[in-house]
């Protein structure tokens, strides 16, 4: 893609989000192809989102779990920006009228101490813990907004940042080195009914390889994880439908609950 079409494809997929509603798909001379060049829309989109004074918080990673995997017919993780405005705290509530589609993910989230440099040959679990500061219990509220999903190509999701709309976090938790983070169950209820239950293996074998591999795929990108950066490791269960007047909540053990009203 050109300078100038990554400008129109981020301006329009800007446009789009803004709007709310479903997401119908780019005009083709816009579409990113490709996973490089989604990802070149999603960097442009992060550009004129800081110009407009909506600065980046951190990062989610999505389909870091075989549950994700399998619902969306992919078969490696992808990232996507959180904006400062997009990150709320538990427990939160959204208008239903704002959303469509929405669904919630159990995550667990980390809060970066310091900055994650390049490293030879990779990262893995070991190199990243050294760097990670807090951990939490959060929920993705995504929406499946797409008008044709199974024509999109991940390019485009990419671009939209596959599928997010905001984060709510919980209590962090600077204790985490007591647990075994590989171990640990997180489940989602709504309303009080169990919709699904998961554990930190389910994402990539450690919620922290989910983290070394975005570390990676940002040095490959000419970027790094910043200190004081949040980072969303992917949902341990299969995403739950939301509607108006349900509430979700997540847990993980050790990490606590995180509530999300759909109001």
């Amino acid at each position: 893609m050109t300078p100038e079409t990554l400008k129109q494809a981020a301006a329009g997929m800007i446009a789009a989000r803004d709007a709310g509603g479903v997401f119908n798909r780019l005009p083709m001379a816009l579409r990113p192809g490709s996973a490089e060049d989604g990802y070149a829309v999603q960097d442009e989109v992060i550009r004129q989102r800081g110009e407009a004074g909506q600065a980046l918080a951190g990062w989610k990673i999505g389909c870091t779990t075989k549950v994700m995997q399998e619902m969306l017919d992919l078969d490696s993780p992808s990232g996507g920006a959180v904006l400062v405005p997009n990150v709320l705290a538990s427990p939160a509530s959204v208008p239903a009228s704002t959303l469509y589609n929405p669904v919630a993910e159990c995550e667990l989230a980390i809060r970066l101490a310091s900055d994650v440099p390049a490293r030879t040959g990779g990262h893995d679990v070991a190199s990243v813990s050294a760097h990670v500061g807090t951990c939490m219990t959060a929920i993705e509220l995504a929406e499946l907004r797409h008008a044709d999903l199974e024509a999109t190509h991940v390019g485009e999701l990419i671009a939209d940042d596959f599928f997010q709309r905001a984060v709510v976090l919980g209590e962090e938790r600077d204790d985490w080195q007591a647990l075994d983070l590989a171990a640990v169950t997180g489940t989602t209820t709504v309303n009080g009914e169990v919709r699904g239950q998961g554990a930190g293996r389910d994402i990539m074998g450690h919620p922290f390889a989910a983290l070394a591999w975005l570390a990676d795929a940002l040095a490959a990108r000419g970027q790094s994880l910043q200190a004081g950066q949040i980072v969303l490791t992917g949902s341990m269960v299969a995403a739950a439908p939301l509607k108006a007047g349900e509430t979700a909540h997540c847990t993980i053990d050790g990490l606590g609950i995180v509530s999300l009203a759909i109001n």
